[in-house]
């Protein structure tokens, strides 16, 4: 018995025998893990945290208990989709784990801001960041092309030749947004008047008088500027705060850009022609 022991293909099929055992011990625990679902207090906490964002108000007993079935569900689904290969080449949940990876680089903490005087020099080199652009206060006189589309220009004109009066506010039509603004940029007129227009009045000379008429999408506009106020750079020591902002904000974007950059190089990068 002890000489047929010491046989090497007893051994060998010993070793075999170990070795399937091992093998459909880890299989039926693999195939138990893949068929369990396990809840943690923990994950319960975190659909109780959503449910409370989404609806200001905590969960109820019969909330959590619908929240724990929707998570189950939601688990089961999951995972028969993943048995099944469903999750292979969908462009949906590769854009949404690619999302959740962003999230995940961009969650870092926030760059050292830099002494003062790095931080100034940073802002005195890039001065378009923080220019206050030209803002133009107005006053306008409205005329709707409704129920005059061919005369309107030239009743604007007329009216304009004839000189405004003193009650200039009677004048016209009723603008939904009023008659008179205040310190607008360009681009907050061209929202709201259009493009064309926005271009005309930051065109128009800085006169009190009145001038135009300007075509706008609503209809035509005779304008009397009240007030402009040239681009300027403020002083960095009264915009520090802001300055510290976009300067946060841009080292962000760059640690993140090269993190990005780093994960990408350990790939290998093969484009088909």
């Amino acid at each position: 018995m002890t000489r047929f022991l010491r046989e090497p293909f007893v051994h060998f099929v010993l070793l075999g025998g170990l070795l399937f055992a091992g093998h459909a011990l880890w299989q039926t625990h693999v195939t138990k893990s893949d068929r369990t679902i396990f809840v943690s207090p923990e994950e319960m906490e975190r659909q109780a945290q959503i449910f409370a964002a989404e609806n200001r108000r905590q969960p109820s007993d019969a909330d959590i208990e619908g929240l724990l079935f929707a998570h189950i569900e939601e688990q089961a689904l999951m995972r028969e989709a993943q048995r099944l290969g469903l999750d292979e080449d969908d462009t949906i949940i590769r854009r949404r784990l690619a999302q959740k990876m962003r999230f995940m680089i961009d969650d870092v903490s926030a760059p050292e801001m830099p002494p003062r005087d790095e931080l100034k020099l940073w802002y005195e080199n890039n001065p378009a960041r923080f220019i206050r652009p030209e803002t133009r206060s107005f006053e306008h006189i409205f005329l709707s092309p409704k129920n005059r589309a061919d005369t309107v220009v030239a009743e604007a004109e007329s009216l304009l030749k004839a000189g405004i009066p003193e009650n200039w506010e009677a004048q016209g039509d009723a603008f939904i947004s009023g008659r008179e603004f205040s310190t607008l940029a360009q681009t907050a007129v061209q929202r709201d008047f259009g493009t064309a227009f926005a271009e005309k009045l930051f065109a128009l000379p800085n006169s009190p008088d009145w001038q135009g008429p300007i075509n706008s999408a609503f209809g035509v506009h005779l304008i009397r500027l009240t007030g402009v106020t040239a681009e300027y750079l403020p002083k960095f020591g009264d915009i520090q705060v802001e300055v510290e902002a976009v300067w946060l904000d841009e080292a962000k974007r760059v640690e993140n850009t090269e993190a990005l950059k780093k994960l990408i190089g350990k790939y290998r990068v093969e484009v088909q022609e």
